[in-house]
Protein backbone atom coordinates (compact mmCIF):
# COMPACT_ATOMS: atom_id res chain seq x y z
CA UNK A 1 0.00 0.00 0.00
CA UNK A 2 2.35 2.66 1.05
CA UNK A 3 4.70 2.13 -2.31
CA UNK A 4 0.71 2.67 -4.33
CA UNK A 5 0.82 5.55 -2.58
CA UNK A 6 4.92 6.63 -3.23
CA UNK A 7 3.63 5.82 -6.89
CA UNK A 8 0.36 8.28 -6.77
CA UNK A 9 2.77 11.03 -4.94
CA UNK A 10 5.45 10.91 -8.21
CA UNK A 11 2.15 10.87 -10.33
CA UNK A 12 0.64 13.73 -8.71
CA UNK A 13 3.81 16.06 -8.70
CA UNK A 14 3.95 15.29 -12.10
CA UNK A 15 0.66 16.50 -12.81
CA UNK A 16 1.26 19.58 -10.71
CA UNK A 17 4.11 19.90 -12.85
CA UNK A 18 2.08 19.90 -16.84
CA UNK A 19 -0.45 22.19 -14.81
CA UNK A 20 2.11 24.74 -13.82
CA UNK A 21 3.07 24.72 -16.97
CA UNK A 22 0.26 25.74 -18.71
CA UNK A 23 -0.79 28.52 -15.90
CA UNK A 24 2.48 29.68 -17.53
CA UNK A 25 0.89 30.08 -20.70
CA UNK A 26 -2.32 32.15 -19.22
CA UNK A 27 -0.39 34.15 -17.59
CA UNK A 28 1.98 35.29 -20.96
CA UNK A 29 -1.62 35.41 -22.29
CA UNK A 30 -3.01 37.65 -19.89
CA UNK A 31 0.24 40.00 -19.47
CA UNK A 32 -0.28 40.45 -23.42
CA UNK A 33 -3.35 41.45 -23.07
CA UNK A 34 -2.59 43.68 -20.52
CA UNK A 35 -0.08 45.34 -22.92
CA UNK A 36 -2.63 46.28 -25.47
CA UNK A 37 -5.46 47.36 -23.11
CA UNK A 38 -5.87 50.24 -21.31
CA UNK A 39 -5.89 50.70 -17.10
CA UNK A 40 -9.19 51.01 -16.94
CA UNK A 41 -10.05 47.85 -19.15
CA UNK A 42 -7.58 45.89 -17.30
CA UNK A 43 -8.58 46.27 -13.76
CA UNK A 44 -12.33 45.19 -14.93
CA UNK A 45 -11.13 41.86 -16.61
CA UNK A 46 -8.07 40.92 -14.16
CA UNK A 47 -8.93 43.03 -11.30
CA UNK A 48 -6.31 45.09 -9.24
CA UNK A 49 -3.09 43.67 -8.93
CA UNK A 50 -2.37 44.33 -5.67
CA UNK A 51 -5.00 44.17 -2.52
CA UNK A 52 -4.87 47.49 -0.86
CA UNK A 53 -6.16 47.91 2.73
CA UNK A 54 -7.98 50.53 4.02
CA UNK A 55 -4.82 52.42 5.50
CA UNK A 56 -3.26 52.06 2.12
CA UNK A 57 -5.99 53.62 0.35
CA UNK A 58 -6.15 56.69 2.44
CA UNK A 59 -2.87 56.85 2.35
CA UNK A 60 -2.98 56.70 -1.50
CA UNK A 61 -5.09 59.68 -0.74
CA UNK A 62 -2.56 61.88 1.13
CA UNK A 63 -0.07 61.09 -1.45
CA UNK A 64 -1.80 62.50 -4.41
CA UNK A 65 0.19 63.79 -7.00
CA UNK A 66 3.52 62.50 -5.73
CA UNK A 67 5.75 59.89 -7.52
CA UNK A 68 5.34 57.37 -4.04
CA UNK A 69 1.43 57.18 -5.42
CA UNK A 70 1.98 56.45 -9.04
CA UNK A 71 4.11 53.41 -7.88
CA UNK A 72 0.65 51.41 -8.26
CA UNK A 73 -0.48 52.90 -11.52
CA UNK A 74 -0.79 49.53 -13.96
CA UNK A 75 0.73 51.68 -16.83
CA UNK A 76 4.03 52.35 -15.37
CA UNK A 77 4.19 48.55 -14.19
CA UNK A 78 6.26 46.18 -16.24
CA UNK A 79 6.16 42.33 -15.74
CA UNK A 80 9.48 40.84 -15.13
CA UNK A 81 11.28 38.84 -18.26
CA UNK A 82 10.73 35.24 -18.34
CA UNK A 83 12.45 32.61 -18.86
CA UNK A 84 15.68 33.85 -18.18
CA UNK A 85 16.78 31.11 -21.13
CA UNK A 86 17.51 33.95 -23.65
CA UNK A 87 19.86 36.14 -21.70
CA UNK A 88 21.84 32.69 -20.47
CA UNK A 89 21.89 32.02 -24.31
CA UNK A 90 21.45 34.80 -26.81
CA UNK A 91 22.41 32.67 -29.77
CA UNK A 92 18.97 31.01 -29.37
CA UNK A 93 17.27 34.93 -30.74
CA UNK A 94 19.04 34.38 -33.63
CA UNK A 95 16.32 32.07 -34.99
CA UNK A 96 12.71 32.11 -33.77
CA UNK A 97 12.60 28.18 -33.77
CA UNK A 98 15.75 27.69 -32.01
CA UNK A 99 13.84 26.01 -29.03
CA UNK A 100 11.57 23.60 -31.30
CA UNK A 101 13.31 20.11 -32.91
CA UNK A 102 14.04 19.89 -36.55
CA UNK A 103 12.93 16.53 -36.60
CA UNK A 104 10.51 14.30 -34.35
CA UNK A 105 9.36 10.55 -35.21
CA UNK A 106 6.53 9.79 -32.92
CA UNK A 107 3.92 7.62 -32.39
CA UNK A 108 0.50 7.93 -30.63
CA UNK A 109 1.59 7.37 -26.74
CA UNK A 110 0.96 10.79 -25.17
CA UNK A 111 2.13 10.25 -21.56
CA UNK A 112 4.03 7.32 -19.51
CA UNK A 113 5.15 5.97 -15.88
CA UNK A 114 9.26 6.07 -16.93
CA UNK A 115 10.35 8.22 -19.89
CA UNK A 116 13.65 6.45 -21.43
CA UNK A 117 16.18 9.79 -22.37
CA UNK A 118 18.84 8.54 -24.78
CA UNK A 119 21.10 11.63 -26.81
CA UNK A 120 23.59 9.99 -29.89
CA UNK A 121 25.89 11.28 -31.88
CA UNK A 122 27.78 10.02 -34.88
CA UNK A 123 30.73 8.36 -33.89
CA UNK A 124 34.37 7.75 -35.00
CA UNK A 125 34.24 4.44 -35.30
CA UNK A 126 31.19 2.28 -34.32
CA UNK A 127 28.05 2.73 -33.25
CA UNK A 128 26.15 1.02 -30.36
CA UNK A 129 23.05 2.68 -30.86
CA UNK A 130 21.07 -0.62 -32.12
CA UNK A 131 22.40 -2.46 -29.16
CA UNK A 132 21.46 -0.49 -27.15
CA UNK A 133 17.67 -0.33 -28.38
CA UNK A 134 17.73 -4.18 -28.29
CA UNK A 135 18.86 -4.47 -24.82
CA UNK A 136 16.37 -1.67 -23.28
CA UNK A 137 13.56 -3.54 -25.01
CA UNK A 138 14.31 -6.67 -24.38
CA UNK A 139 14.83 -6.05 -20.89
CA UNK A 140 11.25 -5.14 -20.47
CA UNK A 141 8.03 -7.16 -20.08
CA UNK A 142 5.35 -6.43 -22.08
CA UNK A 143 3.53 -4.21 -19.52
CA UNK A 144 6.72 -1.99 -18.41
CA UNK A 145 7.10 -1.36 -22.57
CA UNK A 146 3.27 0.25 -22.48
CA UNK A 147 4.26 2.54 -19.61
CA UNK A 148 7.10 3.77 -21.37
CA UNK A 149 8.86 6.02 -23.65
CA UNK A 150 12.21 5.79 -24.86
CA UNK A 151 13.05 9.32 -26.45
CA UNK A 152 16.24 8.80 -28.79
CA UNK A 153 17.90 12.53 -29.70
CA UNK A 154 20.00 12.68 -32.50
CA UNK A 155 22.19 15.41 -31.80
CA UNK A 156 23.54 16.51 -35.38
CA UNK A 157 22.79 19.37 -37.73
CA UNK A 158 23.29 16.97 -40.23
CA UNK A 159 19.69 16.10 -41.19
CA UNK A 160 20.45 13.63 -43.66
CA UNK A 161 22.58 11.42 -40.71
CA UNK A 162 19.29 12.14 -38.68
CA UNK A 163 16.86 10.96 -41.04
CA UNK A 164 18.80 7.85 -41.96
CA UNK A 165 19.09 7.16 -37.98
CA UNK A 166 15.50 7.18 -37.67
CA UNK A 167 14.76 5.35 -40.70
CA UNK A 168 17.35 2.25 -39.36
CA UNK A 169 15.41 2.69 -35.97
CA UNK A 170 12.34 2.25 -38.00
CA UNK A 171 13.48 -0.98 -39.89
CA UNK A 172 14.49 -2.79 -36.90
CA UNK A 173 11.80 -2.04 -34.51
CA UNK A 174 8.92 -0.89 -36.50
CA UNK A 175 6.20 -1.94 -34.17
CA UNK A 176 8.24 -0.13 -31.46
CA UNK A 177 7.89 2.64 -33.07
CA UNK A 178 4.36 2.53 -34.17
CA UNK A 179 3.27 1.85 -30.74
CA UNK A 180 4.90 4.92 -29.92
CA UNK A 181 7.38 3.06 -27.07
CA UNK A 182 10.67 4.52 -29.58
CA UNK A 183 10.66 8.41 -30.59
CA UNK A 184 13.65 10.00 -32.42
CA UNK A 185 14.13 13.98 -31.88
CA UNK A 186 16.83 16.31 -33.32
CA UNK A 187 17.54 19.91 -32.12
CA UNK A 188 17.74 22.94 -34.96
CA UNK A 189 20.85 23.72 -35.81
CA UNK A 190 20.45 27.11 -34.46
CA UNK A 191 20.22 25.37 -30.70
CA UNK A 192 23.88 25.21 -30.51
CA UNK A 193 26.06 28.44 -30.24
CA UNK A 194 29.08 29.12 -32.04
CA UNK A 195 31.39 26.98 -30.40
CA UNK A 196 34.85 28.33 -31.29
CA UNK A 197 33.55 31.59 -29.44
CA UNK A 198 33.79 29.75 -25.98
CA UNK A 199 36.35 29.85 -23.85
CA UNK A 200 37.62 26.98 -22.66
CA UNK A 201 38.07 26.20 -18.51
CA UNK A 202 39.25 23.26 -16.72
CA UNK A 203 42.66 23.72 -18.66
CA UNK A 204 40.72 21.58 -21.65
CA UNK A 205 41.80 21.95 -25.05
CA UNK A 206 39.01 23.30 -27.11
CA UNK A 207 38.23 20.21 -28.86
CA UNK A 208 37.40 18.74 -25.34
CA UNK A 209 35.50 22.06 -24.50
CA UNK A 210 33.36 21.98 -27.82
CA UNK A 211 32.33 18.24 -27.07
CA UNK A 212 31.23 18.61 -23.10
CA UNK A 213 29.59 21.51 -24.00
CA UNK A 214 27.63 20.39 -26.69
CA UNK A 215 27.13 16.90 -24.53
CA UNK A 216 25.84 19.42 -21.75
CA UNK A 217 22.98 21.07 -24.52
CA UNK A 218 22.10 17.92 -25.76
CA UNK A 219 20.91 16.88 -21.92
CA UNK A 220 19.30 19.08 -21.15
CA UNK A 221 17.28 19.61 -24.50
CA UNK A 222 16.43 16.25 -24.21
CA UNK A 223 15.38 16.42 -20.96
CA UNK A 224 13.15 19.82 -21.56
CA UNK A 225 11.22 17.64 -24.12
CA UNK A 226 10.99 14.87 -22.16
CA UNK A 227 9.86 16.56 -19.06
CA UNK A 228 5.98 16.48 -19.84
CA UNK A 229 6.11 13.19 -21.35
CA UNK A 230 6.35 10.89 -18.04
CA UNK A 231 6.08 10.53 -14.40
CA UNK A 232 10.18 9.92 -13.89
CA UNK A 233 13.11 10.57 -16.36
CA UNK A 234 15.83 7.87 -16.51
CA UNK A 235 19.04 9.34 -17.96
CA UNK A 236 21.31 6.92 -20.41
CA UNK A 237 23.98 7.32 -23.03
CA UNK A 238 23.63 5.35 -26.64
CA UNK A 239 26.70 2.66 -25.56
CA UNK A 240 25.56 0.57 -22.66
CA UNK A 241 23.64 -2.94 -22.08
CA UNK A 242 20.72 -3.33 -19.78
CA UNK A 243 19.83 -6.58 -17.15
CA UNK A 244 17.04 -8.28 -17.47
CA UNK A 245 13.76 -7.29 -15.76
CA UNK A 246 15.93 -3.99 -15.04
CA UNK A 247 12.82 -1.90 -15.50
CA UNK A 248 10.99 -3.87 -12.43
CA UNK A 249 13.91 -3.45 -10.14
CA UNK A 250 13.82 0.22 -10.98
CA UNK A 251 10.07 0.40 -10.61
CA UNK A 252 10.38 -1.46 -7.35
CA UNK A 253 13.68 0.13 -5.59
CA UNK A 254 11.63 3.46 -6.41
CA UNK A 255 8.82 2.96 -4.89
CA UNK A 256 10.43 1.68 -1.70
CA UNK A 257 13.05 4.50 -1.66
CA UNK A 258 10.21 7.33 -2.26
CA UNK A 259 8.70 5.64 1.28
CA UNK A 260 12.19 5.64 3.29
CA UNK A 261 14.12 8.65 1.55
CA UNK A 262 11.12 10.96 0.12
CA UNK A 263 13.36 13.72 -0.46
CA UNK A 264 15.60 12.16 -3.19
CA UNK A 265 16.84 13.76 -6.04
CA UNK A 266 17.96 10.89 -8.42
CA UNK A 267 18.02 7.60 -7.96
CA UNK A 268 21.78 6.01 -9.03
CA UNK A 269 21.44 2.52 -11.19
CA UNK A 270 24.62 3.46 -12.59
CA UNK A 271 28.13 4.26 -11.43
CA UNK A 272 29.67 4.93 -14.45
CA UNK A 273 29.43 8.92 -15.56
CA UNK A 274 25.67 9.99 -16.65
CA UNK A 275 24.14 6.32 -17.22
CA UNK A 276 21.28 4.63 -14.84
CA UNK A 277 20.29 8.27 -13.38
CA UNK A 278 16.55 8.17 -12.67
CA UNK A 279 14.65 11.60 -11.58
CA UNK A 280 11.34 12.83 -11.02
CA UNK A 281 10.23 14.56 -14.37
CA UNK A 282 8.88 17.09 -11.95
CA UNK A 283 12.45 18.08 -10.39
CA UNK A 284 13.95 18.41 -14.08
CA UNK A 285 13.88 22.08 -14.65
CA UNK A 286 15.62 22.63 -11.88
CA UNK A 287 18.32 20.86 -12.56
CA UNK A 288 18.07 22.36 -16.66
CA UNK A 289 18.07 25.87 -15.19
CA UNK A 290 21.12 24.97 -13.46
CA UNK A 291 23.14 23.25 -16.11
CA UNK A 292 22.24 26.51 -18.30
CA UNK A 293 23.96 28.55 -16.02
CA UNK A 294 27.12 26.58 -16.26
CA UNK A 295 27.01 24.44 -19.35
CA UNK A 296 30.51 26.00 -20.68
CA UNK A 297 32.06 25.11 -17.12
CA UNK A 298 32.00 21.50 -16.72
CA UNK A 299 30.83 18.15 -18.00
CA UNK A 300 27.80 16.54 -17.36
CA UNK A 301 27.96 14.23 -14.61
CA UNK A 302 30.35 17.33 -12.65
CA UNK A 303 27.49 19.45 -12.70
CA UNK A 304 25.05 16.72 -11.29
CA UNK A 305 27.35 16.75 -8.31
CA UNK A 306 28.10 20.44 -8.29
CA UNK A 307 24.13 20.45 -8.32
CA UNK A 308 23.58 18.13 -5.70
CA UNK A 309 26.92 20.17 -3.24
CA UNK A 310 24.55 23.30 -3.63
CA UNK A 311 21.28 21.52 -2.49
CA UNK A 312 22.88 20.07 0.81
CA UNK A 313 26.12 21.66 1.21
CA UNK A 314 26.83 24.60 2.95
CA UNK A 315 30.35 26.67 3.91
CA UNK A 316 29.59 25.16 7.69
CA UNK A 317 29.73 21.79 6.81
CA UNK A 318 33.20 19.72 6.70
CA UNK A 319 33.58 17.33 2.91
CA UNK A 320 32.75 14.36 5.04
CA UNK A 321 29.20 15.70 6.24
CA UNK A 322 28.65 17.45 2.58
CA UNK A 323 28.99 13.51 1.36
CA UNK A 324 27.12 12.22 3.64
CA UNK A 325 24.54 14.99 2.98
CA UNK A 326 24.76 14.19 -0.87
CA UNK A 327 24.10 10.11 -0.20
CA UNK A 328 21.28 11.22 1.41
CA UNK A 329 19.39 12.83 -2.00
CA UNK A 330 21.58 10.89 -4.32
CA UNK A 331 19.99 6.43 -3.06
CA UNK A 332 22.22 4.10 -4.59
CA UNK A 333 21.08 0.54 -5.90
CA UNK A 334 22.68 -2.30 -4.70
CA UNK A 335 24.08 -3.08 -8.35
CA UNK A 336 25.03 -1.39 -11.66
CA UNK A 337 21.77 -2.38 -14.18
CA UNK A 338 23.46 -1.20 -16.94
CA UNK A 339 26.94 -2.08 -18.57
CA UNK A 340 28.76 0.47 -20.37
CA UNK A 341 29.94 -1.08 -23.71
CA UNK A 342 31.38 1.51 -25.94
CA UNK A 343 35.25 1.78 -26.53
CA UNK A 344 34.85 4.58 -28.91
CA UNK A 345 33.51 7.80 -27.78
CA UNK A 346 31.52 10.30 -29.03
CA UNK A 347 34.69 12.55 -28.32
CA UNK A 348 36.57 11.47 -31.98
CA UNK A 349 39.60 9.72 -30.80
CA UNK A 350 38.86 8.64 -27.54
CA UNK A 351 39.22 5.95 -26.28
CA UNK A 352 37.09 4.35 -23.17
CA UNK A 353 38.35 1.10 -21.51
CA UNK A 354 35.13 0.72 -19.57
CA UNK A 355 34.08 -1.69 -21.89
CA UNK A 356 31.67 -5.19 -21.61
CA UNK A 357 34.03 -8.54 -21.74
CA UNK A 358 31.44 -10.14 -23.83
CA UNK A 359 32.18 -8.15 -26.94
CA UNK A 360 35.42 -9.73 -27.61
CA UNK A 361 38.91 -8.16 -28.20
CA UNK A 362 38.86 -5.40 -30.14
CA UNK A 363 41.32 -4.96 -33.29
CA UNK A 364 44.50 -3.03 -32.66
CA UNK A 365 44.74 -1.78 -36.03
CA UNK A 366 42.77 -0.20 -38.90
CA UNK A 367 44.41 -1.28 -42.56
CA UNK A 368 43.84 0.83 -45.45
CA UNK A 369 45.51 0.64 -49.30
CA UNK A 370 47.39 3.78 -49.67
CA UNK A 371 48.63 5.17 -52.43
CA UNK A 372 51.94 3.42 -53.61
CA UNK A 373 55.44 5.22 -52.41
CA UNK A 374 58.83 5.81 -53.80
CA UNK A 375 60.36 5.75 -50.22
CA UNK A 376 59.38 5.68 -46.58
CA UNK A 377 62.00 7.58 -44.49
CA UNK A 378 61.50 6.71 -40.31
CA UNK A 379 64.03 8.40 -37.94
CA UNK A 380 62.33 6.72 -34.77
CA UNK A 381 63.28 3.43 -34.10
CA UNK A 382 60.90 0.40 -34.91
CA UNK A 383 60.39 -2.55 -32.34
CA UNK A 384 60.54 -5.72 -34.55
CA UNK A 385 58.15 -7.10 -37.08
CA UNK A 386 55.82 -3.91 -36.43
CA UNK A 387 57.88 -1.37 -38.63
CA UNK A 388 56.30 1.44 -40.99
CA UNK A 389 56.87 -0.12 -44.02
CA UNK A 390 54.25 -3.34 -43.08
CA UNK A 391 52.14 -0.73 -41.09
CA UNK A 392 51.62 1.13 -44.42
CA UNK A 393 50.55 -1.87 -46.56
CA UNK A 394 47.94 -2.87 -43.79
CA UNK A 395 49.83 -5.76 -42.30
CA UNK A 396 49.90 -4.49 -38.80
CA UNK A 397 50.85 -1.62 -36.66
CA UNK A 398 53.26 0.68 -36.18
CA UNK A 399 55.30 0.20 -32.99
CA UNK A 400 58.30 2.49 -32.31
CA UNK A 401 60.54 3.49 -29.46
CA UNK A 402 60.32 6.98 -27.52
CA UNK A 403 60.08 9.43 -30.36
CA UNK A 404 62.76 12.29 -29.82
CA UNK A 405 62.52 16.17 -31.06
CA UNK A 406 63.05 16.54 -34.86
CA UNK A 407 62.25 12.60 -35.37
CA UNK A 408 60.40 11.87 -39.29
CA UNK A 409 58.36 9.55 -40.62
CA UNK A 410 57.89 11.03 -44.25
CA UNK A 411 55.84 9.20 -46.57
CA UNK A 412 57.35 9.98 -50.55
CA UNK A 413 55.00 8.98 -52.95
CA UNK A 414 55.73 7.21 -56.33
CA UNK A 415 54.59 10.12 -58.21
CA UNK A 416 52.51 13.32 -57.21
CA UNK A 417 48.80 12.72 -55.99
CA UNK A 418 46.07 15.26 -54.98
CA UNK A 419 45.32 14.01 -51.70
CA UNK A 420 42.15 15.00 -50.57
CA UNK A 421 42.18 13.38 -46.91
CA UNK A 422 44.15 11.58 -44.18
CA UNK A 423 44.32 10.01 -40.85
CA UNK A 424 46.95 9.37 -38.35
CA UNK A 425 45.70 7.50 -35.27
CA UNK A 426 47.84 6.92 -32.84
CA UNK A 427 47.84 4.47 -29.70
CA UNK A 428 45.44 1.58 -29.40
CA UNK A 429 42.74 -0.18 -27.05
CA UNK A 430 45.66 -2.32 -25.48
CA UNK A 431 48.55 0.61 -25.43
CA UNK A 432 46.41 4.11 -25.32
CA UNK A 433 49.08 6.22 -23.81
CA UNK A 434 51.24 5.13 -27.07
CA UNK A 435 50.80 7.83 -29.14
CA UNK A 436 52.19 11.32 -30.95
CA UNK A 437 52.84 14.20 -28.55
CA UNK A 438 53.25 17.73 -29.77
CA UNK A 439 53.88 15.83 -33.73
CA UNK A 440 53.01 17.87 -36.60
CA UNK A 441 51.72 16.67 -39.60
CA UNK A 442 53.15 18.48 -43.03
CA UNK A 443 52.55 18.48 -46.73
CA UNK A 444 55.22 19.19 -49.56
CA UNK A 445 53.61 20.40 -52.70
CA UNK A 446 54.90 19.87 -56.00
CA UNK A 447 58.14 22.55 -56.43
CA UNK A 448 57.13 23.46 -52.91
CA UNK A 449 58.36 23.60 -49.56
CA UNK A 450 57.33 21.39 -46.18
CA UNK A 451 54.14 23.24 -44.44
CA UNK A 452 51.95 22.37 -41.29
CA UNK A 453 48.23 21.27 -42.19
CA UNK A 454 47.37 19.82 -38.35
CA UNK A 455 48.77 18.10 -35.36
CA UNK A 456 48.05 15.68 -32.93
CA UNK A 457 45.36 16.25 -30.69
CA UNK A 458 45.44 15.30 -27.06
CA UNK A 459 43.98 11.31 -27.83
CA UNK A 460 46.59 10.90 -30.36
CA UNK A 461 44.62 11.86 -33.53
CA UNK A 462 45.59 13.80 -36.50
CA UNK A 463 42.30 13.64 -39.15
CA UNK A 464 41.17 15.93 -41.60
CA UNK A 465 40.48 17.22 -45.25
CA UNK A 466 42.91 18.94 -47.31
CA UNK A 467 41.80 22.13 -49.46
CA UNK A 468 42.32 21.33 -53.42
CA UNK A 469 44.56 24.46 -53.01
CA UNK A 470 47.34 22.47 -52.34
CA UNK A 471 47.09 20.79 -55.62
CA UNK A 472 49.38 17.68 -56.38
CA UNK A 473 51.14 16.30 -53.32
CA UNK A 474 55.07 14.91 -53.54
CA UNK A 475 55.17 13.73 -49.97
CA UNK A 476 53.69 14.16 -46.51
CA UNK A 477 55.39 13.51 -43.14
CA UNK A 478 55.41 13.65 -39.10
CA UNK A 479 57.68 16.22 -37.57
CA UNK A 480 57.96 15.08 -33.75
CA UNK A 481 58.52 18.50 -31.99
CA UNK A 482 59.61 16.98 -28.09
CA UNK A 483 60.91 14.45 -26.85
CA UNK A 484 58.18 11.43 -25.15
CA UNK A 485 58.68 9.26 -22.55
CA UNK A 486 55.89 6.57 -24.24
CA UNK A 487 56.84 4.64 -27.42
CA UNK A 488 54.60 5.18 -30.04
CA UNK A 489 52.15 2.97 -31.96
CA UNK A 490 50.44 4.22 -35.17
CA UNK A 491 47.24 2.06 -35.63
CA UNK A 492 45.70 3.60 -38.59
CA UNK A 493 46.89 6.15 -41.05
CA UNK A 494 44.75 6.77 -44.31
CA UNK A 495 45.90 8.75 -46.90
CA UNK A 496 42.18 9.20 -49.62
CA UNK A 497 43.88 10.24 -52.78
CA UNK A 498 42.11 11.66 -56.04
CA UNK A 499 42.25 9.74 -59.71
CA UNK A 500 40.83 11.50 -62.75
CA UNK A 501 38.45 13.32 -59.68
CA UNK A 502 37.70 10.36 -57.87
CA UNK A 503 38.04 9.72 -54.60
CA UNK A 504 39.85 6.83 -53.80
CA UNK A 505 39.82 4.71 -50.69
CA UNK A 506 40.04 1.23 -50.94
CA UNK A 507 41.17 -1.65 -48.37
CA UNK A 508 44.48 -4.06 -49.22
CA UNK A 509 43.53 -6.74 -47.28
CA UNK A 510 40.21 -8.07 -45.27
CA UNK A 511 39.04 -5.33 -42.50
CA UNK A 512 36.56 -6.24 -39.61
CA UNK A 513 33.11 -3.66 -40.14
CA UNK A 514 30.40 -4.86 -38.32
CA UNK A 515 29.79 -8.77 -36.25
CA UNK A 516 27.06 -10.38 -35.30
CA UNK A 517 26.03 -9.18 -32.15
CA UNK A 518 24.01 -11.81 -29.31
CA UNK A 519 20.60 -11.94 -31.37
CA UNK A 520 22.55 -13.19 -34.32
CA UNK A 521 22.23 -10.10 -36.30
CA UNK A 522 24.96 -8.12 -38.21
CA UNK A 523 23.35 -4.94 -40.17
CA UNK A 524 24.61 -1.37 -41.05
CA UNK A 525 25.64 0.93 -43.57
CA UNK A 526 29.15 1.48 -44.79
CA UNK A 527 30.47 4.55 -45.95
CA UNK A 528 31.49 5.68 -48.84
CA UNK A 529 35.28 6.30 -48.37
CA UNK A 530 34.92 2.33 -48.95
CA UNK A 531 34.83 2.93 -52.61
CA UNK A 532 34.09 -0.33 -54.32
CA UNK A 533 34.70 -3.63 -52.67
CA UNK A 534 36.36 -6.72 -54.43
CA UNK A 535 34.51 -9.03 -51.64
CA UNK A 536 32.63 -9.59 -48.68
CA UNK A 537 33.03 -11.74 -46.00
CA UNK A 538 31.97 -13.54 -42.43
CA UNK A 539 34.35 -15.04 -40.35
CA UNK A 540 33.82 -17.17 -37.38
CA UNK A 541 36.17 -16.57 -34.45
CA UNK A 542 35.49 -19.44 -32.21
CA UNK A 543 33.97 -23.22 -32.52
CA UNK A 544 30.15 -23.33 -32.19
CA UNK A 545 27.82 -25.87 -30.16
CA UNK A 546 25.42 -25.45 -32.59
CA UNK A 547 24.23 -25.29 -36.45
CA UNK A 548 23.80 -22.35 -38.13
CA UNK A 549 21.24 -20.75 -40.39
CA UNK A 550 21.84 -17.59 -42.38
CA UNK A 551 17.85 -17.12 -42.79
CA UNK A 552 18.61 -13.23 -44.29
CA UNK A 553 21.26 -11.66 -46.68
CA UNK A 554 20.66 -8.15 -48.32
CA UNK A 555 23.80 -6.48 -50.10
Amino acid sequence: MEARLAQMQASLQFLDTLYRARQVEVFNLQSKLMTFANSAQSEKIFGPSTTMTPEVVQLLKNLTGTKAASGLDPRNLQPQSLPFIYQLMPHLLDDAYSLRPAYHMRGSRQLADVVIGIPTVRRDKESYLMVTLTHLISGMTEADQNETVIIVMVGEADLEFVINTAKKIETMFPKEVESGLIEVISPSPSYYPDFDSIEPTLGDSSKRMRWRTKQNLDTIFLMAYAHSRGTFYLMLEDDVIAKKNYMQDIKLFTASTTISTPQWFFIEYCVFGGIGKLFRSADLVHFITYVQLFYTNMPIDWLLESYLADKVCSIYKTSKECAKSKTEIRPKFKSSLFQHIGLYSSLKGKIQKVQDSRYGKLPGFYPHQNPPLQSIHNDIEEKADHTIRRAYNGETFFWGLKPKKGDVIEFVFQKPIVLERYTFRSGNVDHASDKFYDTYVEVQPVAGNYSVVDGFDEFGLADGYLKREWGPLNAIRLRVNRDSTFWVILSEHLLGHSERGTFVVSVSVYSVVDSFDEFGLADGYLKKEWGPLNAIRLRVNRDSTFWVILSEVCL
